[in-house]
């Protein structure tokens, strides 16, 4: 468990770059659209600075910078995410090998 807490904390910044590139192109392409113009050939695409300038610079509710913790948006849902994944993962692992005949894990 120590582990994917880890794992999430550790990857969730460049999962947020990721989102925001996916996203900003989302966004040119659907403007581009409704002006008419065709993004074929022609799109430029943000740079990893641009990105992370505009994770950095993204301001909160209340209007307030965030900064670094940008970074970090949406990591509680993630743990709970992964929790659940890895959590279910062994339970249904121990079940099968008790199913199988086998000792549970942890049991000698």
């Amino acid at each position: 468990m120590l582990a994917s807490l880890m794992a999430c904390v550790m990857s969730q910044p460049g999962d947020v770059i990721l989102t925001e590139t996916y996203k900003g192109g989302e966004n040119r392409n659907a403007n581009n659209r409704s002006n008419g113009t065709s993004d074929v050939g022609g799109t430029k695409e943000r740079t990893l600075s641009e990105v992370s300038s505009a994770v950095y610079a993204r301001h909160s509710d209340d209007g307030v910078i965030r900064g670094l913790s940008g970074f970090f948006t949406g990591l509680q849902a993630r743990i709970v995410h992964v929790g659940l994944i890895i959590t279910s993962q062994l339970v249904i692992y121990d079940l099968m090998k008790q199913l199988l005949g086998l000792p549970a894990t942890g049991s000698h």
